[in-house]
């Protein structure tokens, strides 16, 4: 053990040397050049890669000037030895690969390597990580995440004595995977990233690595309970458990992990996850004595034991995000509240708290640098207080959806003028809605399933109406993505400046008492006039900063995850959730309110719209020829307005109508044919008395023609063919033709003969054909 640790201490004298050598300048000292070796070794390497970039790696040749392969992209060399000893290919960019083909053994006579990094290489031809790697005894740093390596991962990577960076991140490898024996050798490992290896045994030979800072886990399949020994790696700074099938309580041994500043131990996100057991629970006894912690996520963990979470928390003086969405938390008493203003995230939604009065208090005297809030789906009780916009001015997502609270709305929750997401819907809230013109940021406006019916002040101006949308809705909140007032008693006209929202994907005004026609200039929602992208979503990101362990470039901002924004609609008759695929929907919903007027044609350019439902109003007129355009509508409701004249034909060219609805108007005419309107249940056309034709039993006149799917093209509003003036048109182009053949024969003596002469040699033809035929048919039947 004592050699070991001398000649570590000889490596690591030679690697101070060499980093004091080193400059920021990639370009080394000229008195010092390439070992052809070495140089040989570097360009079988790119051979082995088969490069298919002209730009990657174009330094490195035969040329003449191209023989120092110390000034090649990605090498350093010694300036006191001239070895190489650092090698850097990673593909950088953000979700950026390079598709190479494979690892020459040649990597392995670079001897004197301390650094390699290729990350985010995917080899083809090399399924598992090479074993030559493990001849590199020098590394201290080694990065092979991302590389899309199968197999096992090899033991011999134990033989890296003096390694302290380690990243096998998101490889492929052999499932079940386990980490090798040898792995207890690394006992100098400052950095372990094992995230997502297919692991499912916990590797209890990191729980022996002392001078480990950073441990990742993640995305495994690790099972049992979390061991205790992880109490023993006292020099952690950044743990993730998360992603596993953990079960039991979190071991209280936590407490020694004095320095730690990350914790995530967050299950699996399945979109079923409300329905799952939580298999982890903790009474947070050990969390006040990481006093360092500044990141701390348990979603899905029982906390129900945790009577005093809020003053555990409270304890927490660095703490910037927390994290206990789903923890069966319930309302806890506190005498202190947060010592600093650090916490930017919290959601503590889908839990048990009820009483308002505990938590407002606690969250404005605590911080006041809060960017997200997330406290929906709790049954929350009582009211806002009247000051918490101004205490969280900072706030840019607020959801509070799904709770019982109740009263007036604060006035400064609207002068919070960073807000980007606000969602109080599904509350009681009653009284007036406050001046928005503020939120010059706000993309999500939800207020709906409330009782809201007061005066709307319009903040630029006096409205002239009181209980009316306001008119500055589309003037001064230019972002807005999704507007949701549904259920509500607003009325009056819907605004015309309403069409300056260009970015909305959802507009939902149902349930109201709503007058007026629709604006023509509807068609300016230009979201909704184009098709969505299919890999569309709308998200919320958030940010984090934190220390990287290991870089010791000190704080590094980066973009820590990404959270996809939800709304709850009707669709198709039934409240449904959207989350990752809100993004997809255009959407809008004007039923339910006392709208009059035609339908404009206007809004049959929105050609992105998926659902449109104008249901239970009294619109009159006809349904717009040109709905036809709405190629990706998904679901129509016209019922139960005053709509009259045929069914446009041009309904039956929609291949991906589901849903169809045109019940209790004052259609007339046949239903057009085409699959996608005769095949539907009698239920979408009936309360038309003047309809006809299938699926109906009302069958059509005689002299009626069934329009089919390639008449979708006529125009006007009468779409029958064959009419009275047909007929009459027949009649007088028969006799106009017969008397001009006669006339013309009767005056024309010379055109008499000939006519006549045709006719006879025709006939002389016929005859001499006819009699051959049933000459040789006689033949045949005598000689039978």
């Amino acid at each position: 053990m004592m050699l070991k640790g001398e000649v570590y201490m000889v490596v690591m004298m030679v690697q101070v040397v060499q980093l004091l050598a080193w400059t920021t300048n990639p370009v080394v000292v000229p008195s010092v050049t390439c070992i052809e070796s070495e140089r040989q070794a570097l360009l079988s390497l790119k051979r082995g890669f088969n490069v298919t970039d002209d730009y990657w790696l174009s330094s490195w040749g035969d040329e003449d000037h191209q023989k120092e392969c110390c000034n090649w992209e990605g090498i350093k060399c010694s300036n006191v030895t001239g070895h190489v000893i650092m090698l850097d290919l990673r593909a950088r960019g953000y979700r950026q690969y390079r598709v190479l083909q494979s690892i020459s053994p040649s990597l392995g006579e670079l001897h004197h390597l301390t650094y390699l990094d290729l990350s985010r290489n995917h080899f083809t031809h090399t399924p598992p990580i090479p074993s030559f790697i493990g001849s590199l005894t020098f590394l201290t740093y080694l990065d092979l995440s991302s590389c899309f390596f199968g197999g096992n991962i090899p033991p011999n990577l134990g033989n890296l004595l003096f390694l302290e960076y380690l990243n096998l991140g998101g490889n492929s490898f052999d499932n079940p995977q386990q980490i090798p024996s040898q792995f207890s050798n690394l006992s100098h490992l400052v950095y372990l990233d094992l995230t997502s290896n297919n692991l499912v045994e916990f590797p209890l030979q990191v729980t022996n690595m002392s001078s480990l800072r950073y441990l990742s886990l993640s995305h495994n399949y690790l099972k049992g309970t979390i061991p205790v020994q992880l109490g023993n790696l006292l020099s952690l700074e950044y743990l993730d458990l998360s992603a596993n099938e953990f079960t039991g309580t979190i071991p209280h041994q936590f407490r020694n992990l004095s320095r730690l500043q990350y914790l995530d131990l967050g299950p699996y996100f399945f979109d079923e996850i409300r329905e799952k057991t939580m298999s982890l629970s903790s009474d947070l006894q050990w969390l006040s004595e990481l006093s360092t912690l500044t990141y701390l996520s348990l979603p899905w963990v029982n906390l129900s034991s945790a009577s005093s979470w809020q003053q555990q928390v409270s304890s927490l003086s660095h703490l910037q995000y927390l994290d206990l969405n789903g923890c069966n938390l319930v309302d806890s008493m506190t005498t202190s509240s947060l010592a600093s203003t650090s916490l930017l995230y919290v959601d503590i939604s889908n839990n048990s708290l009820r009483d308002a009065s505990l938590i407002f208090p606690w969250l404005m005297n605590s911080t006041g640098s809060l960017v997200t809030l997330r406290m929906n789906d709790n049954g929350l009780t009582g009211t806002i207080p009247e000051t918490f916009g101004d205490k969280l001015s900072s706030l840019e997502v607020l959801n509070l959806t799904d709770n019982e609270l109740k009263g007036q709305i604060p006035v400064s929750l609207f002068h919070i003028c960073n807000l980007t997401k606000l969602d109080i819907s599904e509350n009681r809230f009653t009284g007036m809605v406050p001046d928005l013109s503020q939120l010059s940021s706000l993309e999500v406006l939800r207020l709906h399933n409330n009782r809201l019916s007061g005066t709307m002040h319009e903040g630029i101006g006096q409205l002239s109406n009181l209980r009316r949308i306001p008119t500055w809705i589309g003037d001064n909140i230019p972002k807005l993505l999704i507007l949701s007032l549904h259920s509500n008693k607003f009325h009056g006209n819907i605004p015309t400046s309403m069409c300056n929202l260009h970015e909305l994907r959802v507009l939902d005004l149902s349930l109201n008492i709503l007058s007026g026609s629709i604006p023509k200039c509807i068609s300016n929602l230009s979201a909704m006039a184009t098709l969505a992208n299919s890999n569309a979503t709308i998200i919320d990101d958030y940010h984090y900063e934190f220390f990287n362990v290991y870089d010791r470039t000190g704080p590094i901002k980066q973009r820590y995850g990404i959270y996809n924004d939800s709304a709850s609609l009707i669709w198709k008759g039934k409240m449904s959730k959207y989350g990752s695929t809100l993004g997809l929907l255009r959407s809008i919903d004007f039923s339910s309110n006392r709208l009059t007027g035609e339908i404009p044609s206007e809004m049959m350019n929105l050609i992105g719209l998926v659902s449109l439902n104008l249901s239970r109003n009294l619109f009159s007129g006809h349904i717009p020829l040109t709905v036809g355009q709405l190629k990706s509508i998904d679901f129509l409701d016209l019922s139960r307005n005053h709509l009259s004249g045929t069914i446009p034909s041009q309904l039956a060219q929609i291949d991906r109508l589901s849903v169809l609805d045109l019940s209790y108007n004052d259609l007339s005419g046949e239903i057009p044919l085409g699959t996608q309107l005769q095949t539907r249940d009698a239920s979408a056309y009936a309360g038309n008395p003047k309809l006809c034709g299938a699926p109906l039993n009302n069958t059509c006149p005689i002299h009626g023609h069934q329009t089919s799917e390639h008449d979708a093209d006529a125009d006007g509003d009468d779409e029958q063919f064959v009419t009275e003036g047909f007929y009459i048109a027949m009649a007088v182009g028969f006799v106009m033709a017969f008397w001009g053949v006669c006339f013309s024969l009767i005056l024309k003596k010379s055109w008499r003969y000939a006519y006549f002469k045709l006719m006879s040699d025709v006939y002389d033809k016929l005859y001499v054909f006819v009699a051959i035929k049933v000459a040789k048919l006689k033949r045949i039947i005598s000689q039978v």
